[in-house]
């Protein structure tokens, strides 16, 4: 997609939250865009992958079909944590597509929201800004009537030893689901995954290095949906995590809904 197309953008959801010097809110033009767009580049070309695009910026087409999530150090005019949210009220592709199978998932009756390109900037990466993610997010949520949560959770590491460590972890947690029948497409599939995993050691601690957005899902009731996809491009394994909202730990949420004003 041509930089020149961004024009394009329109928001489908607006709010905006105050929190303790910082500002917490959706897109509403192509300046707050271009602010998210600008800290995805600074994180997942330049840290992640020591690259970068002459524009300065990360983005594909899916981020005109999106809502994107901005938290704001007021006290800088600068955002420093974002989130695409791409809801199936407004769209029916998804991102996550073109990694993993979700022809079964994607049937299910209820409202869906994608959560994808989370990132923060490398000051501000604390609890503190996950629980700003989270109250946009329970805002979000309830504008919205969403009854699923659901997206690609990167760890960055292409190792399938630890990788696999991982799965089979979440498996003996009863974090793993196979229901839905997801797998990872062809193109990004791990070689002998199910060897992989058959074969592998669970190494102590491995939960506890999982970045803090992915095991936040988790203690809100995520699971974590087939094996997971390898990316190449950049250079990191994918989980596909489901969250249904019916199911949902009930005392995480509820703190940042009352945070949120929702």
């Amino acid at each position: 997609m041509e930089i020149s197309h961004l024009s394009a953008f329109k928001p489908k959801v607006l709010f905006t939250i105050e929190n303790d010097g910082f500002i917490v809110k959706t897109a509403e033009n192509i300046e707050d865009l271009n602010g998210a767009l600008k800290l995805r580049h600074q994180v997942f070309l330049e840290e992640g992958l020591n690259k970068s695009h002459e524009t300065g910026l990360e983005f594909d087409a899916f981020d005109l079909k999106a809502d994107h999530l901005l938290i704001i150090d007021k006290s800088k005019n600068l955002v420093v944590g974002t989130y695409r949210l791409i809801q199936s009220s407004f769209s029916d592709l998804f991102y996550s597509q073109s990694e993993f199978q979700l022809e079964k998932f994607l049937a299910e009756d209820g409202t869906k929201l994608e959560l994808g390109r989370a990132c923060t900037h490398i000051d501000y990466r604390s609890g503190r800004t996950v629980d700003l993610l989270w109250q946009g997010l329970s805002r979000y949520i309830n504008m919205t009537k969403t009854r699923f949560l659901f997206g690609c959770s990167s760890v960055q590491s292409t190792d399938p030893e630890f990788i696999f460590s991982i799965t089979r972890s979440l498996f003996e947690k009863e974090d793993l689901s196979f229901s839905y029948e997801i797998k990872p497409t062809e193109k990004y599939e791990f070689k002998n995954a199910q060897l992989h995993f058959d074969h592998a050691q669970v190494q102590p601690g491995v939960i506890r290095a999982l970045p803090p957005l992915l095991r936040s899902y988790l203690h809100a009731g995520s699971k974590v949906h087939g094996f997971p996809a390898l990316d190449v491009e950049f250079q990191c394994a994918d989980f596909l995590t489901i969250l249904d909202l019916r199911n949902l730990n009930k005392k995480f949420f509820e703190r940042y809904q009352a945070q949120s004003g929702s």
